[in-house]
């Protein structure tokens, strides 16, 4: 069996074996985030080809049955230069039981990029001083999808780990001087997570 066929396998038994979680109508949550992210983009102003590695956040957000909205905040540390990045994700997140107060978590969402470079230039030797981060300001367009597990406990707090891959579509780039082109690329994020929600 290849390994195409073994991961679908993998896949069809989670899902075949899981039950929808017991439903609230509305949640609520913060979560603290640890992990790390990575992505790249098809020209130079990506915000992803110097931004990425060890990254920790905080995300909130809310849901009504299926449908959630929610914004998180990553602090990157790899990369060519530490950067933050705000994401504003709206679409749908559900969850299945697997056993007892495991679940497994199926998120798809539509997502705001605002980044920002704590620098512009690899080799900041040239000038001796960063410039300013209002200059390398980078937003984009994009969506993100992911399937991951999640483990509740006393009643309103979670640990888990929700990989997401996404797509995404940035306007102007790392260095207004260096022109506008805009940049399309993947990305990636393995973040693991302790959640407090509340729902009715």
């Amino acid at each position: 069996m290849n390994r195409r066929l073994l991961h679908a396998a993998i896949i069809a038994t989670l899902l075949g074996t899981a039950q929808p979680a017991q439903a609230k109508a509305i949640e609520i949550w913060g979560s603290g985030l640890a992990g790390a992210g990575y992505g790249d983009g098809e020209t130079d102003k990506d915000f992803f080809n110097w931004a990425g590695g060890a990254a920790v956040g905080v995300e909130v957000g809310v849901k009504f049955l299926f449908l959630a909205g929610y914004i998180d905040y990553l602090r990157f540390f790899g990369g060519d230069t530490g950067a933050n990045l705000v994401s504003i994700n709206v679409g749908s997140e559900g969850s299945f039981e697997l056993g007892g107060d495991l679940e497994l978590v199926l998120r798809l969402v539509g997502t705001f990029y605002i980044g920002t470079l704590d620098r512009a230039s690899r080799n900041n030797e040239d000038t001796g001083l960063a410039p300013p981060s209002e200059k390398v300001k980078t937003r984009g367009l994009g969506g993100r999808g992911g399937i991951g597990l999640r483990y509740r406990f006393a009643k309103i707090f979670s640990v888990g780990v929700t990989p997401l891959v996404g797509y995404h579509y940035f306007i102007g780039g790392a260095d207004q001087d260096i022109g506008s082109e805009n940049s399309s690329g993947w990305d990636l994020q393995g973040l693991g997570y302790l959640r407090v929600g509340l729902g009715i």
